[in-house]
């Protein structure tokens, strides 16, 4: 053998089907293929006997006879690999490649975000013609970056626990240590006492003992909790990290929307609240009355004479989160460290049906939040008991009063040089924080980063795919697809924000199933069903997310729609905005009437032709009263809650952003405003 060739006896790796070999079976110029791709891809000419290589076109003489399958075992030809030790061409790095489904002798290369489908060159021309598609490399550098970053902040949040995870370990040391010491002091003064004495170091010991069994017990729950937190999201980071920098492109495409979904609930955890004592001692008692002593622990528990109730810091305001402190006290007026004190208390509010949300949380502190959402306005009673008995200031009257939409500032929009809005309607945010309007006059859809940076411009009026006529509302149907209700078109499309392309259409105009009269709105409920607002035909159409018709509602019966301008779904319940009769209507899952609120006028609970509705995560629905220039509030059974306290210039759409900002969009001022 070739001495230059004497050290390559272990792996080599085909440059095509990325297969690893103990022995190289054909290597040429500066690229390694196995004979089973060479017989495949090369090109060999048999009048001059010349191999080509398939991937730098560099001609080799053959062996004699000109056929693959004679090839010796290692075939050389101006090969770097060759001159490399061993132990550098195991430093090459090896990455896992897959073949197409469909032709599977061809790479996988591209990405197609149309079809969300890994495609190779073939595919390309054949299938996938007219779509929208990149490098998988590059299509995927975003996804890695996203995953790396939310692995680095769970890891960051598992260290917090870790640390919560060693005070419970000192704790139960300290219980340890404390038992100990107290044992041995009930032991020694056992000594020094007669024989009847006995019994009562017997009942002692056992009450440490109790004592021991309980709080460990505590604290060995509260680390199994935390420990099993801790291992699931070092098991999310890990597989995150691995999934980026082992996984395949294939793997993180497949698994990429399951991960943020995991991740995000594992950032989302706190640390739970437990409060655990370690103080115990023994007192000998002297020995004249023959009793060894007592045992003192800190769990005292609270009382309702000496406990107080604290009210709120600010005014209590319907549809918003109230709380009260209840600070627990012992007979002796002390602050009770009883660790289950949540379990004496007994929390009453009336009129019971007006609250919702009712929770009893224990604080660090040891006092307790006493929690609850009013949902109209008004007087509201609360009785607090400890253990039966009444607080002294209970019952307490609190005073509810509206509630108080305040404007904080407006959405910093940065459009493309050279443009303007003409007049702004729909608004929608996804969970990365990325937004897109539509401009309905302007006959455009405009797509924003989380910074307000404009990255994506729609083609313009018109009515051909990707082209509008006075666009209207807007839904994301995942994190990053948008439908859009293009008005005077009749259709709802389909827009990729990440690629500006329109992936599909539905509808076009008519009464019937599947066809559309003027949609104005549009949304996707809990099932992922597409639910239409049609403006022309007064009336709701429920569709498939691949579009097909599923039933209609509203445009029959004695509670017609007239002109609706927007639809959303909460709880199997459809609730309206009826533009032309001025009012709200609600509806169950099959689209029956249930009942209506509101009436035109200008009064807290009327409106001027209603448009964009909300449900916040107080369960409260915000409507964009139009044509009063406001937002107003209220209970999902239609009671009033409150209203913007500032002038919105024709309030069209209403969204929450992923930190809990409301977006209201102002049709004539063409802005977006920030409600508090």
């Amino acid at each position: 053998m070739d001495p230059l060739f004497k050290n390559l006896k272990k792996q080599v790796t085909c440059s095509i089907c990325l297969d690893t070999y103990t022995e190289p079976k054909t290597i040429s110029c500066l690229h390694t293929f196995c004979c089973e791709c060479l017989e495949r891809h090369a090109r060999v000419s048999q009048r001059h006997g010349k191999f080509r290589c398939p991937e730098c076109q560099a001609e080799i003489d053959l062996p004699q006879g000109n056929r693959f399958d004679r090839l010796p075992n290692s075939f050389f030809h101006k090969s770097l690999l060759g001159v490399l030790e061993a132990e550098d061409r195991q430093a090459i790095p090896r990455q896992q490649q897959e073949t197409c489904s469909q032709h599977t002798e061809e790479r996988v290369r591209y990405y197609c975000s149309s079809c969300d489908a890994c495609i190779c060159p073939i595919c390309v021309v054949e299938d996938h013609r007219s779509h929208a598609f990149d490098l998988l490399e590059k299509a995927v550098q975003e996804d890695k970056k996203n995953i790396m970053l939310t692995a680095e902040t769970i890891k960051e949040k598992a260290n917090l626990f870790r640390a919560k995870l060693r005070k419970l370990e000192k704790t139960s040391e300290d219980v340890e240590m404390n038992i100990a010491i107290a044992k041995q002091e009930v032991s020694k003064a056992t000594e020094r006492v007669i024989t009847n004495t006995r019994q009562q170091e017997k009942q002692l010991l056992e009450s440490l003992e109790m004592t021991r069994r309980n709080r460990l017990y505590r604290a060995n729950s509260a680390k199994q909790e935390l420990e099993s937190l801790v291992k699931q999201m070092l098991q999310a980071a890990e597989f995150a990290e691995n999934l980026v920098q082992r996984g395949s492109t294939m793997d993180i495409i497949q698994n990429k929307n399951k991960l943020r979904q995991k991740l995000e609930e594992l950032r989302g955890v706190v640390v739970p609240k437990r409060r655990l004592a370690t103080f115990v001692k023994f007192t000998a008692a002297s020995q004249r009355n023959f009793k060894l002593g007592s045992i003192q622990v800190p769990e005292k528990p609270a009382i309702a004479a000496k406990s107080t109730l604290q009210g709120p810091d600010e005014t209590f305001r319907a549809g918003v989160e109230a709380k009260l402190t209840l600070c627990p006290r012992t007979s002796g007026g002390e602050m009770s460290d009883y660790a289950d004190v949540t379990d004496q208390l007994e929390l009453l509010i009336t009129p019971a049906k007006n609250v919702e949300n009712v929770t009893v949380d224990e604080e660090y502190d040891g006092n307790v939040g006493l929690k609850f959402t009013p949902k109209v306005p008004g007087a509201y009673n609360i009785e607090v008991k400890i253990n039966g008995d009444k607080l002294p200031t209970c019952p307490m009257t609190v005073q509810v009063k509206e509630r108080e939409l305040v404007v904080v500032g407006e959405l910093e929009l940065k459009l493309l040089p050279g443009d303007t809005l003409e007049r702004l309607y729909g608004i929608a945010v996804n969970t990365e924080g990325q937004i897109v309007v539509t401009d309905n006059f302007g006959n455009c859809v405009y797509v924003f980063d989380e910074n307000g940076n404009c990255f994506i411009k729609s083609r313009g009026e018109g009515s051909n795919t990707g082209q509008f006529q006075y666009p209207d509302g807007i839904s994301f149907l995942n994190v990053n697809e948008v439908l859009i209700a293009d008005y005077s078109n009749n259709r709802i499309q389909r827009l990729n924000i990440q690629t500006g392309t329109v992936t599909k259409s539905y509808g076009k105009k008519g009464k019937e199933k599947g066809e559309f009269g003027r949609p104005i709105n549009v949304t996707v409920d809990d099932e992922e069903r597409i639910v239409v607002t049609e403006r022309g035909n007064d009336r709701i159409q429920v569709m498939s997310k691949e579009g097909e018709s599923i039933f209609t509602f509203g445009d029959k019966g004695p509670e017609k729609l007239r002109n609706p301008t927007c639809c959303i779904t909460y709880k199997n319940m459809f609730l309206v905005s009826d533009e032309g009769n001025h009012c709200i209507k609600a509806f169950d899952q099959l689209g029956t009437f249930l009942y209506k609120f509101g009436g035109e006028g200008y009064q807290d609970g009327q409106f001027n032709t209603p448009h964009g509705l909300l449900v916040d995560s107080s369960s409260n629905l915000l409507v964009c009263d139009f044509g009063n220039n406001r937002v107003q509030g209220f209970s999902l059974d239609g009671r009033f809650t409150g209203k913007s306290i500032t002038r919105l210039p024709l309030p069209t759409a209403i969204t929450k952003a992923p930190d809990g900002r409301i977006l209201v969009t102002s049709n004539d001022e063409k802005k977006v405003y920030i409600l508090k």
